[in-house]
């Protein structure tokens, strides 16, 4: 799955927390954190982060990440919305 450019939910490592906190100021002290990828790669994932002002480019290494939670959205609905399912269904009789 594609990651980069995607704003997804991280679940940290205990250890993973304390790295991150270390690389950047501001960051929840909690193992989930929501955060901008730029890109995905064999070491991990190169995130966007805020710090004195500035976002900054910071390499979360993969063995720092339990999990990766993705939005997947609901999409965009295009024409005519039919309430009744059996009208998508040919009546054949």
């Amino acid at each position: 799955m594609r990651l980069a450019g995607q704003t997804v939910t991280i679940i940290l490592t205990e250890d993973g927390r304390r790295v991150l906190s270390l690389g950047a100021v501001g960051v929840p002290d909690a193992t989930l954190i929501t955060v901008s990828v730029e890109e995905s790669e064999d070491m991990g994932l190169w995130i966007r982060l805020p710090r004195e002002n500035q976002m900054h480019y910071f390499l979360l290494r993969w063995e720092y990440i339990l999990g990766i939670d993705i939005q997947s959205g609901l999409g965009k609905l295009i024409g005519m919305r039919n309430e009744r399912a059996s009208d998508f269904v040919e009546n054949k009789g």
